[in-house]
């Protein structure tokens, strides 16, 4: 299906619909992670919503992917290398931003190697991800919180919620009205994840 109306900074082309990215995270990452399947979800949706891009290179940084790595920092080497991948950024990126599963093994990744090499438990990782904007620490675990509970229940609608609240709760006031976008929430959450379970 096509979106018509696109979110802000969305580009359909280079997003991914939540089935697609659960299946991706589910083969990228450990189930047993401090950092849940759910929490990757809410953070991915928060950053991006779900799409895979990059954003604009500045002095303070450069965010790719879905949960926008900030690719450029210098203590990402480290990780790169851990990883076995180029300790390039600008590398790093362009083979981020060409394959959306490489994205999500990347961000994925990065976290298992902060749990593997530098002993962090999940409010470290979150810490990591939102630096100095620590208020998402609670809105993501919140968010993830609310996600799980969507998910055990099939409530599109709790999906809904739970997907924008860190986005709607934080300081940008962004979230992704079902209302003003139908399009793009029916591409998200297509219906079949909801009747046929994928």
């Amino acid at each position: 299906m096509l979106v018509r109306k696109c979110p802000y900074a969305w580009d359909q082309f280079r997003a991914w619909d939540f089935p697609s990215l659960w299946d991706s995270i589910s083969q990228n990452h450990p189930s047993d992670h401090p950092v849940s399947y759910f929490m990757l979800a809410v953070i991915f949706f928060e950053e991006t919503a779900f799409c895979n891009r990059d954003q604009a290179e500045a002095p303070s940084g450069y965010g790719v992917g879905f949960g926008q790595l900030e690719v450029k920092n210098p203590e990402k080497k480290e990780f790169y290398e851990w990883l076995g991948i180029s300790t390039d950024y600008k590398e790093v990126a362009r083979m981020m931003l060409a394959d959306k599963d490489t994205s999500v093994w990347v961000h994925c990744n990065y976290f298992q190697y902060l749990t593997a090499e530098k002993y962090f438990k999940l409010d470290g990782c979150l810490a990591a991800q939102v630096g100095s904007h620590t208020i998402y620490k609670g809105l993501f675990k919140e968010g993830a919180k609310l996600l799980e509970k969507a998910y055990n229940d099939g409530d599109r609608s709790a999906y809904i919620y739970a997907l924008n609240y860190a986005r709607t709760n934080g300081p940008k006031n962004n979230g992704i009205s079902e209302t003003l976008f139908p399009d793009f929430w029916q591409f998200i959450l297509p219906d079949s994840w909801f009747t046929l379970g994928y």
